[in-house]
C-alpha cells in the first residue's frame, strides 16, 4: 500500500535490481552533491525503518557512498553521491538512488524526460539535447517500450491497491508521457516534480522494474 509521504523524505524500493529509489528534488538533490549530508540523511531513515530491504524487508545498516556523475542539459557533469545500504540479513548492497537519476544513464532524468515529452508533442529539435543521436534514438525505443509497460502496470496497481477504475479508451488518446502523468497523479497526488521520476518510486514500490 502506498502511504503519504513528503517528497522530500519518500524512499521506494525496488527488489529485482536490488535499488531504492528516493523522491528528492529542491533541497534534497543540493544534498546530493555532499557526501556527508546524503549518508547523514541514508542513516536518518534506516534507523527508523523507512527504509528496508527490498528483499527481505529486513532492516538495513549503512555500508557507505559512491559517486555518480550525471550530466545535466549542457551536457556538463556534476559529481553527486548515492548512499548504499547492507543487509546482513540477505548479505546484499542496495543502493539509494535519487529520483533526478535514472538507473544506468548518464544524463539527469530531467534531461530525457525533456526530450521524450518533446518528441511525443513532435517539437524536438537536435540542438535541443546535449546527447548524440543514438543516445536519443535508443531513448525513444526504451521509453516506448517500457513506458506503455509502465502505464498497464500503473493502471492494475490503482485497481488493485486502491480498486479505482480509469477510462483507458479516454487515456490512450495522449501520449505516453501524458497518460503516466495522469496515473502518477491518481496514485500518490500531487507532488509535483518529474513524471519519469513519479513513476519509477511507484513503479520500483511495487517491484514493477522501472523506466
Amino acid at each position: 500500500m502506498l502511504r503519504a509521504c513528503s517528497p522530500q523524505s519518500l524512499f521506494v524500493l525496488h527488489s529485482k535490481c536490488k535499488m531504492i529509489i528516493q523522491y528528492s528534488e529542491g533541497k534534497s538533490k543540493e544534498n546530493f552533491y555532499e557526501r556527508k549530508k546524503v549518508m547523514q540523511r541514508a542513516y536518518k531513515m534506516m534507523e527508523k525503518g523507512e527504509v528496508v530491504c527490498p528483499i527481505c524487508g529486513g532492516k538495513m545498516r549503512l555500508h557507505g557512498a559512491y559517486e555518480r556523475r550525471p550530466k545535466d542539459n549542457e551536457g556538463i557533469r556534476h559529481e553527486g553521491w548515492v548512499a548504499q545500504g547492507y543487509c546482513v540479513a540477505c548479505d546484499k548492497y542496495h543502493s539509494l538512488i535519487p529520483s533526478f537519476i535514472k538507473p544506468y544513464k548518464q544524463y539527469e532524468t530531467e534531461v530525457i524526460e525533456a526530450v521524450l515529452t518533446a518528441w511525443e508533442n513532435g517539437e524536438i529539435k537536435r540542438s535541443d539535447c546535449p546527447a548524440n543521436e543514438s543516445t536519443i534514438t535508443r531513448w525513444k525505443a526504451e521509453f516506448a517500450e517500457r513506458g506503455a509497460r509502465a502505464v498497464g502496470c500503473l493502471t492494475s496497481i490503482l485497481y488493485n491497491v486502491y480498486l479505482q477504475h480509469i477510462n483507458m479508451i479516454e487515456l490512450k488518446k495522449e501520449g505516453l508521457m501524458k497518460q503516466l502523468d495522469r496515473l502518477t497523479e491518481r496514485l500518490i497526488g500531487s507532488l509535483g516534480g518529474l513524471v519519469m521520476g513519479r513513476t519509477n518510486i511507484i513503479l520500483t514500490r511495487n517491484n514493477s522494474g522501472y523506466l
